[in-house]
């Protein structure tokens, strides 16, 4: 029997559930239940470490914001205190009650509470990464205004915004899908497979809407004029003043503002009145159908004498003055 027993293959180990395995907070299937030594001095103990927490975000963001003040002429290095101070407040707090489940985590096992407050704490504190992450976008943001600030194409500052909310919202979209399936990974993708048909649907829906989206992008990609410039577009001309994601605003010539869809304006010839290098002006002067030739001749030096050198000039395009046409009275 000591024999058999020797050579016997030892037993497996129980099978790990990745299910019960927490970030900080470990593998609840190895913990150990036990009996506070008094419920009231824990849950003191703790609460006293939370509102620390609590107190502790609140005074570095207060700090933060203030050194953030002071750094105006940098505003990316404004623009990363400023986020690590909001999303300190919040990151504390989350990681203080993990350590605090971890550290009490035989006495909540005792009471059978130790898996819900396990799933609940890794639920918030994945909030709280998706509120630290929206705020810690807007440092590649002030980045992208920086280097759009420096470039001469006014479209550049347009652009900036519409994609950084377009990653915040993509951020907050992610943060609660990751969120929602810590609870419960059925639910997540139940709501997933809900919002993608949402998705399609609305996409049939709104058609003139998606078309007047890629409009504006095609704009901003051909970039056939910029914020500022005066363009005309046959049945209008005026400057523009905004371009979003559905229409581009232009304030006509009579003052007032004039909101075109961009999918619209994407497929208008755009006559761009201030990038043209030169202005084409004429005008006609009328001499009596009897003045003699001389007089004429004399009329055309004349005019030549005053537009010659003037500082609206080209050499490229000089002046012209002629004799345009003969009628019955001039």
């Amino acid at each position: 029997p000591m024999f058999l027993a020797q050579v016997a293959p030892a037993a497996a180990p129980a099978a790990v559930n990745p299910a019960n395995k927490f970030y900080i907070i470990g593998d609840l299937d190895a913990v150990k239940p036990d009996v506070p030594p008094s419920w009231a001095d824990v849950i003191l103990h703790n609460l006293g470490y939370i509102a620390l927490a609590f107190v502790i975000g609140w005074i570095a963001k207060k700090a933060l914001g203030w050194a953030a003040a002071k750094l105006e002429q940098s505003p990316i290095a404004e623009a990363a205190i400023a986020a690590v101070g909001k999303a300190l407040p919040t990151l504390l707090p989350a990681y203080a009650l993990l350590i605090i489940i971890k550290e009490n985590a035989p006495y909540l096992a005792n009471s059978g509470w130790l898996h819900f407050a396990a799933v609940s704490t890794t639920f918030l504190t994945s909030l709280a990464h998706t509120t630290a992450v929206f705020y810690l976008v807007e440092i590649p943001i002030a980045w992208a205004k920086k280097i759009a600030d420096q470039t001469n194409n006014k479209l550049d500052d347009v652009l900036v915004p519409m994609i950084s909310t377009v990653i915040k919202i993509s951020v907050i979209l992610v943060g609660g899908f990751k969120a929602i399936s810590i609870v419960d990974p059925k639910s997540s993708e139940a709501i997933l497979g809900l919002v993608a048909g949402a998705v399609v649907g609305l996409a049939f829906a709104s058609q003139d809407t998606i078309k007047n989206v890629f409009g504006a992008v095609m704009l901003i990609v051909d970039q056939p004029d910029t914020l500022g410039d005066v363009i005309n577009i046959g049945s209008h001309e005026g400057k523009v003043e905004s371009l979003g994601l559905r229409s581009t605003t232009i304030m006509m010539l009579d003052g007032q503002r004039l909101a075109i869809p961009n999918g619209d304006l994407a497929t208008r010839p755009i006559v761009n009145v201030t990038r043209r290098d030169f202005i084409r002006a004429q005008d006609l002067v009328h001499l009596e159908a009897n003045t003699p030739t001389e007089k004429v001749k004399e009329a055309a030096e004349i005019i030549r004498g005053l537009i010659a050198g003037h500082e609206g000039s080209q050499p490229s395009h000089p002046p012209l003055v002629h004799v345009l046409d003969y009628s019955e009275w001039a």
